[in-house]
Parts: C-alpha cells; sequence; structure tokens
C-alpha cells in the first residue's frame, strides 16, 4: 500500500470578494448522514461545498463565508459535515 495526500482546503472569507470562483449552473446538493450540502464545481477542477442546509445562500452570497475545497463532490460534503460536528477542530484549523 503506497499513502497518497489528498489537498483538501478549509476557506474563510474576510470579504464577499474572497468567494471561491465556480462554474456557473454546476450547483448539486449531496447528501451525507442524511444532511444536504451544496456542492459547486471550481474553475480549477476541483469541488467546494458551503453551509449546512439546503436552504443555503449562493456560494458566491455575502453570508456564505466558510467553504471547504476538495478534488470530488462527496469528499468536500463529506468534510464540511465533520467540521460541523466538531466546531473546535474547525476553530483550529482556520486560525491564522
Amino acid at each position: 500500500m503506497s499513502g497518497q495526500c489528498v489537498r483538501i482546503e478549509v476557506l474563510v472569507a474576510d470579504s464577499p470578494e474572497d468567494a471561491p470562483l465556480v462554474e456557473s449552473d454546476s450547483r448539486v446538493d449531496v447528501s451525507v448522514n442524511g444532511q444536504m450540502y451544496p456542492t459547486a464545481k471550481l474553475t480549477d477542477g476541483r469541488y467546494v461545498a458551503w453551509w449546512f442546509e439546503p436552504t443555503a445562500p449562493a456560494v458566491d452570497s455575502s453570508i456564505t463565508t466558510e467553504w471547504v475545497a476538495a478534488p470530488t463532490r462527496y469528499l468536500a460534503a463529506v468534510t464540511l459535515g465533520e467540521l460541523w460536528e466538531n466546531p473546535a477542530t474547525f476553530e483550529t484549523l482556520t486560525k491564522a
């Protein structure tokens, strides 16, 4: 078995202009353990998940300030779900 590194980023906006660039009309909501997470395809080919309710605002809405970017929609959504379940981990990862 060989080890591989999968890059997952936690993004936090300082301003509305910090929203990640996504392909238009690429939003798909993904179910993880009964919760829905909106995801979208980033312009660099990765995927991003944000918020934690099916009524989430748009990825570039001024009230959307936290995202998880990963190679797949599901990986982005499940990582975001785990971080929401353990806010202390989220805070540790996003400290400057």
